[in-house]
């Protein structure tokens, strides 16, 4: 109990020396009464010298700086401290009875500190009654102040202790109710995406599936070149987004191990994919070589190609359009960019393949923007840092 664990801990810790510090420089530079609680510092000569309660200050600022840790050193200076100035000597005790109440949390040191203190406090006025110097009508206060000395800054330090513990129990609660209110997001979260995977499976997969299979058997069948060329692209396509899903649905259901497909398809099999669909596309490369780059840049620069190449068939139609890409060892830059469209298909879409790109983007540090030409076209242009920060978010995605 009573620990320093923060900085701000420290600070309040090292503010309470000072403090501690102060009093018994204040108290010793007061004149101390005569009698049997000055005796051994009047027979030492020191209660005169305010070098001595400056050093007696000094030693309990550092004593009390120890306390939590222990309570050693503070005994030991009150102890020794009758020997410097009486009043300083009470200040120690003082110090040394909140000291225990406040740091130390075990029933039995306590109260054995509790009794020695307050006889130890009530020891002077007992000795002038033994010696007859005193009467006790006279030494009525000098009792009542030496159990002050003790009980009050004992009581404190027991009150800011319950309270500490208090506040370290709701402390304590709160990171409890934390961690168990992200273990029930984090099993929410886990049950939707179960769920989804579920229904992607069962929809997206099994059509696909299907479309891959009439794709085959018409390009096994038909005796028109260009449709069984249509239908080997169809059935090309098929697979590899077949290949695609089972990784998603593989995130979904918590499953990091494999971040992509074995065979991810390149830039050069979209390209030839589009050529193949009826779309004039022509691929600008400068550079570093794209495998060269860290993965999740990889998978980013194909996810933009793919989107914008995808847009364009479902918007604009077999159009010619440019794909430009220059990779240095600080960027990756790309530009998509089609001419106007002809006849502009009648296609959906949901518009949410552009925001999920635009957050990827962001997500690795690069900038995205995308929009209409002046020519009635349009462009998509990625800018992508190849530093520290797209690494690490990597790791994270």
């Amino acid at each position: 109990m009573g620990m320093i664990r923060t900085p701000q801990d420290l600070s309040v810790q090292a503010g309470s020396a000072v403090l501690a510090g102060l009093v018994v420089l204040g108290a010793g530079l007061l004149e101390g009464a005569p009698g049997p609680s000055g005796y051994l510092s009047a027979l030492t000569g020191l209660a005169d010298r305010p070098t001595a309660a400056a050093l007696l200050a000094a030693a309990a600022g550092v004593a009390f700086w120890r306390a939590p840790v222990s309570r050693a050193p503070l005994t030991t200076l009150t102890l020794i401290a009758p020997l410097f100035d009486a009043l300083a000597a009470g200040a120690c005790l003082a110090l040394a009875a909140f000291a225990f109440a406040r740091y130390d949390d075990r029933v039995r040191p306590r109260a054995w500190f509790l009794i020695a203190a307050t006889v130890w406090a009530l020891a002077p006025a007992a000795a002038g009654l033994v010696a007859g110097t005193g009467t006790l009508r006279g030494s009525g206060p000098s009792i009542i102040g030496g159990v002050a000395y003790v009980w009050a800054p004992f009581a404190l330090g027991l009150w800011l202790a319950a309270r500490q513990q208090v506040l370290d129990q709701m402390r304590d609660r709160a990171e409890q109710l934390k961690r168990e209110r992200k273990i029930v997001a984090d099993q929410a979260r886990a049950r939707e995406r179960t769920r989804i995977a579920h229904d992607m499976h069962d929809v997206v997969a099994h059509r696909v599936s299907l479309m891959v299979l009439h794709a085959g058997a018409l390009e096994v069948n038909t005796h028109d070149a260009a449709a069984a060329e249509s239908a080997e692209l169809i059935r090309t396509v098929g697979v590899e987004a077949l290949a695609e899903l089972r990784t998603v649905l593989g995130l979904l259901h918590g499953d990091r191990t494999e971040s992509r497909p074995p065979e991810t398809p390149t830039l050069d099999n979209l390209v030839q994919d589009s050529v193949h669909a009826g779309l004039p596309v022509r691929l600008h490369r400068t550079g570093l070589p794209l495998h060269d780059l860290p993965p999740h840049l990889e998978r980013t620069v194909y996810r933009a190609v793919r989107e914008a190449l995808t847009n364009i068939h479902k918007h604009a139609g077999p159009v010619p359009c440019s794909i430009e890409l220059h990779t240095d060892p600080h960027r990756i830059l790309l530009r998509v960019r089609n001419a106007p469209p002809r006849d502009r298909p009648d296609l959906p879409g949901t518009g949410t393949g552009l925001i999920a790109l635009r957050e990827a983007v962001t997500l690795f540090g690069g900038k995205m923007t995308a929009g209409p030409c002046d020519d009635g076209g349009y462009e998509l242009h990625v800018d992508l840092p190849l530093a520290s920060r797209g690494r690490s978010a990597a790791g994270a995605a």
